[in-house]
């Protein structure tokens, strides 16, 4: 399935240049070609090229040894798949997958993740469905959930934002955003969700006090976005951006009080996924194009050295102490390769996987205590235990699309689709009782899970 702008691949280095520059405030793209001082900082749309210089950091900028660390897999390959281009699909559908998920959530380490049993005509964890669970079609519009709900946020394919009320077991009337959502992020007040567009090339607010979208902030004219995460004080959004037809990519900072654009960050080609330190200090961005990451000094826009992870980098999540982060390698391999984390980027360090996850690597979440981490794919999830990456218990068959972990962590949410194009949802799972929930259906397949703090 199309995951990316356009559903084109991202552009590989050697394709043809582009790009153009505007004023404050307009849809910004790096000039063509070098961009002095690229690789040591921020650039802006004043920026003055040579016309035949190389795009990226001039060679003069660059220090000898910029791309760093433990090359895990052989040459950069690059899948279609995960906000790239186009998904292989595999035909394990989720419906007629019972399940049962072991997980501990804040209690002991080490409880199973496993299959269960249940019917073959039904939907994920539907088999016997307890008083009150989900119903297994399209829930119509409800009123407006308790504030003493636990909400999450789908973003699905059909172009809507769906709220999902994970203590009621139901999905609310969604929310028209635009052409196809790739990814939501949520303020830490609660107040407002992000919607990023990978198609429209914009970023939509949603009040999630009245769950009404407000005016799309656009970011860019040619290319499509992949990706968007919040600062820890809430003021800055920043959207990974995929050029069209460039050999880079680019993180976008957003003012949100004042929903201006600020310079944007170049970074490695087909950037997919940010993740924010827990500090704010500094911001990871994942360049599956050519393997790498790139790490960013939100408070200077300094861009440090790559480190290098080889593979297709799909997805990356960070400890909540902020010493590790874990990125997902998007090969059939599903590798999970760490990094320990310094307070100078410059001294991270990559190490070797530590996991594999059977099938294509779509997305990894952290439980709240850092021990453990819960890893989705095209043919199944898996939980894992960090810093070790042993599996506990056995994968799950079925097609996952994103997962997402409660911050109180009694819960992870994960997005299914049907590979026969039938069904798709939301699947809860109960960390504490160690089982999963009925299924949440929606009508559109979902893209990007994000849960109200």
């Amino acid at each position: 399935r199309p995951r990316g702008p356009a559903g084109r691949p991202g552009a590989a280095r050697g394709e043809g240049r582009g790009g153009r520059s505007a004023g404050p405030g307009a849809p910004w793209w790096p000039p063509r070609h070098c961009i002095a001082g690229a690789g040591t900082g921020r650039v802006g749309p004043d920026v003055e090229a040579p016309p035949d210089a190389e795009m990226g950091a001039c060679p003069e900028d660059r220090a000898p040894g910029t791309v760093v660390g433990t090359m895990q897999g052989g040459s950069v390959i690059r899948r279609a798949a995960r906000r790239v281009g186009g998904h292989h699909r595999t035909a394990t559908a989720v419906v007629g997958m019972g399940l049962v998920l072991v997980m501990s959530g804040c209690g002991a380490a080490g409880a199973p993740l496993k299959s269960g049993t249940g019917s073959p005509s039904a939907p994920a964890g539907s088999a016997t469905p307890a008083s009150g669970a989900a119903s297994t079609t399209p829930a119509a519009p409800t009123p407006t959930p308790p504030a003493t709900d636990l909400m999450a946020y789908a973003a699905t394919m059909d172009g809507n934002v769906v709220p999902v009320d994970v203590t009621a077991g139901r999905a609310e009337a969604p929310i028209p955003t635009d052409l196809r959502p790739e990814a939501i992020a949520i303020t830490p007040d609660e107040r407002t969700a992000y919607v990023a567009d990978a198609f429209a090339a914009t970023v939509t607010p949603i009040d999630l006090t009245t769950g009404v979208a407000g005016a799309a902030i656009p970011i860019a004219k040619d290319g499509g976005i992949s990706s968007i995460a919040i600062s820890p004080s809430g003021a800055i959004a920043y959207v990974a951006v995929v050029p069209t037809a460039q050999a880079y990519g680019v993180v976008v900072p957003i003012d949100l009080a004042t929903r201006t654009l600020e310079p944007g960050i170049v970074v490695g080609a087909v950037p997919v996924a940010i993740a924010i330190t827990p500090d704010g200090s500094t911001a990871y961005v994942v360049d599956s194009g050519d393997g790498t990451i790139t790490p960013i000094a939100l408070a200077t826009g300094t861009v440090y050295p790559q480190l290098l992870v080889g593979g297709n980098p799909v997805d990356m999540a960070i400890t909540p102490d902020g010493h590790a982060a874990y990125v997902m390698d998007g090969l059939d391999t599903g590798a999970v390769i760490p990094i320990t984390l310094s307070a100078n980027p410059v001294q991270d360090v990559v190490g070797s996987a530590i996991s594999a996850v059977s099938g294509e690597a779509e997305a990894i979440a952290i439980a709240p205590d850092g021990s453990r981490a819960v890893v989705v794919g095209g043919t199944g999830a898996s939980l894992i235990s960090l810093p070790s990456g042993a599996q506990l218990g056995t994968t799950i068959s079925g097609s996952f699309t994103a997962v997402a972990i409660t911050p109180d962590g009694t819960t992870a949410l994960l997005g299914f689709f049907d590979g026969t194009g039938g069904t798709h949802g939301v699947l809860p799972v109960k960390l504490s009782a160690s089982t999963s929930g009925a299924p949440i259906i929606l009508r559109g397949e979902p893209v990007a899970i994000a849960i109200r703090p």
